[in-house]
């Protein structure tokens, strides 16, 4: 089995005297894809915050390969950060910049490679994602939906990184690129062996390509298979994995 790549450790959040995450526990492996899931105001997207180091909880450790991302200053944020890759769910590009110079910025940035080779990296970037070359010199406007999606996923690509966060990443995709889109976010795990950690809504995506499944409730997580979750008798967990659009879904499949 894999060893952990994130680990994080009695992770509390707070606002105010709200508390969000009272004391998570969990671990990511590399290879693996880890879905998060969780009512509104669970706290999904604070937990991923946390872990990218956007957000300094309250207390508790956030490790990766080892090294405690809570206790760092900035610049060795920075350097951590290098690590992973994110996909925002709007995709998050550069209207001003091409498709190709997307992808080419954060590897002139991070690695201050020239702006050739930079530029021949993020062609690679881009064919890797499923997108055609002729994509490589438009600018985000003139791409479709889901060319944005892999468009911002060959940008959290550029640097090589060990995970990959996402964050819905099929949301606004019609059926059949959202297949396509779990399709290629499951080969390049397995292919390049990426421990990838996704918040998502889509029921197909945690019933197809989702190794272990996160589910924020009560302020606490629960970590698991499908099938565990099944199992569970926790009423809210017991209503999203029990539902008619779910029992729909196990039945089809």
């Amino acid at each position: 089995m894999n060893a952990p790549v994130i680990e994080v450790r009695g992770l509390v959040n707070m606002f105010g005297n709200q508390v969000v995450h009272d004391g998570l526990d969990f671990s990511v492996r590399r290879g693996e894809i880890m879905g998060i899931v969780g009512g509104s105001g669970a706290g999904k997207s604070v937990l991923l915050r946390s872990i990218i180091g956007l957000q300094r909880p309250k207390s508790g450790a956030i490790l990766v390969e080892g090294r405690d991302i809570t206790r760092m200053n900035t610049w060795e944020l920075l350097e951590v950060q290098k690590l992973w890759g994110v996909l925002f769910q709007s995709g998050a590009l550069f209207s001003s910049l091409t498709l190709r110079q997307n992808v080419a910025l954060p590897l002139q940035e991070c690695l201050k490679v020239s702006h050739r080779l930079a530029d021949e990296l993020g062609r690679v970037k881009i064919n890797l994602v499923g997108l055609p070359p002729d994509a490589c010199n438009k600018y985000p406007g003139e791409l479709s939906g889901g060319m944005v999606k892999r468009a911002g996923l060959a940008r959290a690509l550029a640097l090589d990184p060990k995970v990959l966060f996402l964050d819905e990443p099929t949301a606004g995709l019609d059926p059949i690129s959202a297949d396509a889109f779990d399709k290629l976010i499951h080969g390049l795990s397995r292919s390049l062996d990426l421990a990838i950690v996704m918040i998502t809504h889509d029921l197909n995506s945690l019933y197809s390509i989702c190794d272990r499944i996160a589910v924020l409730v009560d302020k606490k997580i629960r970590i698991g298979t499908l099938e565990e979750h099944l199992r569970d008798s926790h009423p809210w967990i017991r209503e999203y994995f029990h539902g008619e659009r779910s029992n729909a879904l196990l039945t089809k499949g």
